[in-house]
């Protein structure tokens, strides 16, 4: 009895691994870029801006250099470079319980040559976060976990666009 049950078990394993592969799930490797935007620069009104950096090293992972010296290169502009947030609930007492964080990016991708890659386009991403009032002290943690969240998913996102871009012919 116990024999069978082993057995069960690692044919229903095998079974398992069997329907997920034949389903065609693979995980989402890296962007691979062609040869036209092998060099890009990003430009985002704010040099500092965590999105820029992100961005920066996102496209080296997929294969991009920085900026060359001489010759053209690819143009990765984020013209709008937004996070807001605002009260999404209200407790009896009249403080707030909860509220909502958006980031709002405006993007354009355009190749060594000049031609338009990705076309001007907006992205917005949104999270909602408890506030705890009895517990003021760590919220503010609270609220940089969510804009660290969003300006990570921000980068997947832009570059989830430019990889379907580049994958259609």
């Amino acid at each position: 009895m116990m024999m069978s049950r082993g057995i069960l078990r690692s044919a229903l394993a095998a079974l398992l691994l069997v329907l997920l592969a034949a389903c065609g799930f693979q995980l989402r490797g890296e962007v691979e870029l062609p040869p036209e935007l092998s060099s890009v620069t990003v430009k985002v009104a704010d040099a500092y801006s965590p999105l820029k950096r992100n961005l920066e090293d996102a496209l080296a992972r997929a294969g991009a250099r920085a900026q060359a010296a001489q010759g053209p290169v690819a143009v990765l502009d984020i013209s709008r470079n937004r996070m807001s947030r605002w009260p999404l609930s209200v407790g009896r007492t009249g403080r707030v319980q909860e509220f909502s964080m958006r980031y709002e990016v405006t993007m354009q991708l355009t190749d060594a040559n000049g031609e338009v890659v990705v076309p001007k386009q907006d992205i917005q991403l949104e999270r909602a976060y408890q506030f705890e009032t009895l517990q003021a002290q760590g919220t503010p943690g609270e609220e940089e976990v969510v804009r660290a969240e969003l300006e990570r998913d921000m980068t997947q996102a832009i570059l989830r666009r430019i990889s379907a871009a580049v994958a259609t012919p």
